[in-house]
């Protein structure tokens, strides 16, 4: 007869428990990558085809929304001056790859004063799910616009900026990697790369190289115990 077991609950918090991407990731990626040999150790087992010299002055941002922020920087640039508003729509609706006059007065020129309306604004201020189904009734181009306003809110766990190159590595630890994640991130960082006339590079930091949540992902990865075996070698 089997004895017996008793509950025992953890007795405090440490990095066995832990399951959280963003800890592990603020543990061990970014003083790696606060390194000059750091980042090119990580760019180079991620196949980014950049130069050693390349790699070694890249610029790195962790947790950060940068298709997003440039677009709020652009907006707020030329907000207030409708000539510069008008070639500000025109640019961002051939980016995103809309019709060049779409939705200028029916969806961009909404805001108070018809000033422009930022598409990933908060609550009812943005391009919300009935706004656009009021407005627009082409479902093409409906998908396309609700496509931009994911995009703006897509954030990147890690985004390293080359000479050449926009890098995004997604981070994944105990936790699986979807498809649909996986192409969203392709999505937006090719509207990335094409705004700041770069090419773009994905990468993977994953928990197991055989994960098989990455199974159907064929991207160059390296897994945290790499990660953490470079950082203590650097």
């Amino acid at each position: 007869m089997e004895k017996a077991k008793t509950f025992q609950p953890v007795d405090t918090f440490s990095w066995a428990v832990n399951r959280a991407e963003r800890t592990q990731q603020v543990r061990l990626l970014v003083p790696l990558l606060y390194r000059s040999e750091g980042r090119a150790w990580l760019l180079e087992r991620l196949k980014c085809p950049c130069t050693r010299e390349e790699a070694l002055a890249a610029e790195v941002f962790h947790l950060c929304f940068p298709l997003r922020d440039i677009f709020t920087a652009d907006y707020y640039q030329c907000r207030g001056t409708p000539q510069l508003e008008d070639q500000f729509i025109a640019y961002y609706n051939e980016l995103f790859g809309l019709p060049q006059g779409f939705g200028v007065k029916e969806v961009w020129r909404t805001a108070p004063g018809v000033q422009i309306r930022h598409p990933a604004a908060g609550g009812r201020a943005g391009w919300y799910e009935d706004f656009l189904k009021e407005r627009i009734s082409d479902k093409e181009l409906l998908a396309r616009a609700r496509n931009l306003r994911q995009m703006l809110g897509t954030e990147a766990d890690l985004f390293i900026q080359t000479q050449r190159h926009v890098v995004l590595v997604e981070c994944k630890y105990r936790s699986e990697f979807s498809i649909e994640q996986y192409q969203r991130q392709q999505t937006t960082g090719k509207t990335l790369a094409g705004r700041l006339g770069k090419v773009l590079h994905f990468g993977m930091v994953c928990e197991d190289e055989r994960d098989p949540g990455f199974a159907k992902i064929e991207e160059p990865s390296v897994t945290w115990g790499e990660v953490e075996a470079s950082l203590a070698a650097i």
